[in-house]
């Protein structure tokens, strides 16, 4: 697993939350393609600050509501992905289809 030298000090877990918290456009805080294991650790942070920041749509639903609303994780990965869609392809090769669709 590769990391870029301003990653290093806190890993691809921290960089997948950093880029979902602070929507970093940071190249370095990315993953790099075909490189699976950086790939899922990225994957877990990103979907982890996904769960713990839930936007104000799903805050709605879960005090008023059915808590089926706001923003899934898979629609959260494509904005924050645009234009980087080969990475994208690839994350979703590890399962994302699968997750249930909403969490919170």
């Amino acid at each position: 697993m590769t990391l870029p030298a301003n990653v290093a000090d806190f890993g691809w877990f921290s960089a997948g939350y950093a880029v979902f918290g602070a929507e970093t456009n940071d190249h370095d805080f990315y993953p790099p393609l075909d490189d699976d294991e950086a790939q899922r650790h990225w994957l877990a942070g990103f979907s982890a600050a996904w769960v713990e920041c839930p936007d104000d749509a799903a805050i709605e639903s879960i005090l008023n509501g059915d808590w089926l609303g706001g923003e899934s994780v898979e629609e959260a990965l494509v904005r924050i992905l645009e234009g980087r869609m080969e990475l994208l392809r690839q994350l979703w090769a590890h399962g994302l289809g699968k997750v249930a669709r909403v969490t919170h």
